[in-house]
């Protein structure tokens, strides 16, 4: 079977799990990054073409089980089609004013496969994300996103999996422009 989502999804609804990225998997991640939906919320480097070597550089590091960064990959019915990542606000600075508690769990996702876009896989991955999160980090006082006020999609996902939207506040972005986020908070008292 293959493991990209270059086959055509079939109309059932995905088994959808997450599992730990690998250095194989790193070439997956550069292809989603550059398909041009995940690029509009997920700039590159200013000025160099999104590489090999930069991914390697960039997510290479958050590989090691010691990385305070922790990178999945989202799996929709046995195929590669996307991607997690997960940190301890505390650990990611730079976030913007408004930021959650710092020992608050963040999460960034993509969903790199065109084909499996639009059918389900956002929900259910962040339904598993959150079971796996809540019992990775008992003490987290929330899980916090943050997602693009332009990204509808991606605002309608968190709010169906039990988040609420809250302060909006600007980041600066690698190209010098400005991206407008809504946060979006949950606490672990509201998962099933």
């Amino acid at each position: 079977m293959p493991q990209t989502g270059e086959v055509t999804p079939d109309n059932e609804e995905p088994d959808v799990l997450l599992r730990p990225m690998e250095p194989g998997d790193l070439a997956h991640l550069l292809r989603w990054l550059l398909d041009p939906e995940v690029a509009r919320w997920f700039p590159g480097p200013v000025g160099v073409p999104l590489g090999m070597d930069h991914v390697e550089a960039e997510f290479g590091p958050r590989l090691d089980p010691g990385s305070p960064i922790r990178m999945s990959v989202v799996e929709a019915n046995g195929r590669s089609v996307g991607f997690v990542q997960e940190y301890r606000v505390r650990d990611h600075p730079g976030g913007g004013a408004q930021q959650p508690p710092p020992d608050a769990v963040a999460l960034d996702y993509g969903i790199g496969e065109p084909a499996w876009r639009g059918r389900g896989i956002g929900s259910r991955m962040i339904e598993v994300w959150i079971a796996q999160a809540a019992r990775r980090y008992r003490d987290a006082p929330a899980y916090f996103a943050a997602a693009d006020h332009r990204n509808l999609a991606s605002r309608r996902v968190l709010l169906r999996a039990g988040f609420a939207e809250g302060l909006w506040f600007d980041q600066p972005r690698p190209d010098g422009t400005t991206a407008t986020l809504v946060g979006h908070l949950r606490r672990p008292e509201m998962v099933g």
